[in-house]
């Protein structure tokens, strides 16, 4: 059989979602092969982003859920507002991947679409209970960090930074403030959190960003203006959130009249008050809250939700993607030969309807229809 030419099967492939994938790896090793490829999980992870965010204007995002219902609907909550009520956390989700501590006091990485987990070394501190946390990509290495704070004396805080590559622990420094949030939020390469700054005469709240680039804190400065001053800094809390690929502050209470964003502005970053009424189309991912993250053998996540909201905006970007937490390779792991086997009329059957439509879309079409027959074939 003739071999797709060039960018022809990428570029079908491309159009598939996560499950879907998947079950083309099953059929046959070429095609196993290229969907495993870093360059096409990355090509595919783009093309998933540009059909979520560009045009259908889907907002997709992640929460912890319980097993809990009201009025037949299920109670989600974003994490941070709720941290001390919880044993099980999310703390931070990037390109498909999610940074959970379990009941268990267990760190893990996982990818909820493929099910892949990894279980992360424990830090070594002494207080576990007082802790900030954050976790995003950072581009510069290709690799993906954890970020854990916690409190050492009076006012001030100590980081340390975990890297999936390296797969180990390393002490950043203390930054002079006491954190009040305790969920990072990741926006531009960066993690973001509300501090106090004890040493100020009124105990002044900060906004501090971590470049997951450079491992370095600076302080982001606040709107100067006098309605953000009446109706964020003077409230009693206040939160950080992203929305439209930008940094906002809003008071706990009352958020729809008071959401300031951070633009770039030619290179300039600029707060502005986000005036317009509108509500998101979000597409709310659950996972599940369990005592143990087992890989590849547990449903991660429930059934995606879907709201017209800006409640969320607290809650991390989710995004299905093929990207493994094991970026130093994924463990060897035997496999059944009789998982393998195929029939060869299926086989021949399906190859010749891909390579006679030569229509992206079409072709795309076809690659569902292959699927469902190699499905029915277990």
């Amino acid at each position: 059989m003739a071999e797709l030419d060039g960018d022809v099967l990428p570029n079908i492939l491309k159009r598939l979602n996560v499950r879907d994938l998947i079950r083309c790896k099953s059929v046959c090793k070429s095609w196993e092969k290229l969907i495993s490829d870093s360059g096409f999980i990355k090509f595919h992870m783009n093309c998933s982003y540009q059909i979520d965010y560009k045009n259908n204007d889907i907002d997709r995002r992640i929460v912890m859920s319980r097993v809990s219902y009201r009025n037949g609907s299920r109670v989600c909550n974003v994490d941070d507002r709720f941290f001390d009520d919880r044993d099980c956390h999310l703390l931070g989700s990037s390109n498909g991947l999610v940074c959970i501590s379990s009941f268990a006091s267990q760190l893990v990485v996982a990818n909820p679409s493929t099910r892949e987990v990894q279980t992360l070394q424990d830090p070594q501190i002494h207080d576990t209970k007082h802790l900030c946390w954050g976790f995003g990509y950072d581009s510069s290495t290709d690799d993906y960090k954890v970020v854990l704070g916690f409190r050492k004396r009076v006012g001030w805080t100590c980081f340390q930074v975990f890297s999936l590559k390296s797969n180990v622990w390393k002490l950043i420094g203390d930054v002079k403030y006491s954190f009040l949030s305790r969920i990072g939020i990741l926006c531009n390469g960066a993690l973001h959190w509300i501090m106090k700054d004890s040493s100020s005469p009124n105990k002044k709240r900060v906004i501090t960003s971590f470049r997951l680039s450079e491992e370095k804190f600076i302080k982001i400065p606040q709107p100067d203006d006098e309605r953000y001053e009446s109706g964020v800094a003077s409230r009693p809390n206040m939160n950080l959130g992203i929305m439209e690929d930008c940094l906002c502050v809003f008071p706990c209470d009352g958020f729809n009249d008071n959401l300031w964003m951070l633009k770039n502005y030619n290179g300039k970053l600029s707060w502005g008050m986000f005036e317009k009424e509108c509500e998101m189309n979000l597409g709310l991912q659950c996972l599940k809250e369990q005592k143990h993250y087992i890989p590849n053998k547990r449903t991660l996540c429930r059934d995606m939700l879907f709201y017209k909201t800006r409640e969320y905006i607290c809650a991390p970007i989710y995004m299905e993607s093929l990207v493994s937490p094991y970026v130093n390779g994924r463990p060897k792991r035997k496999t059944q030969e009789s998982n393998s086997m195929k029939s060869c009329k299926e086989q021949v059957a399906m190859f010749e309807a891909v390579e006679a439509v030569w229509n992206l879309d079409d072709m795309a079409l076809v690659v569902h229809s292959a699927i469902k027959i190699t499905s029915d074939s277990f």
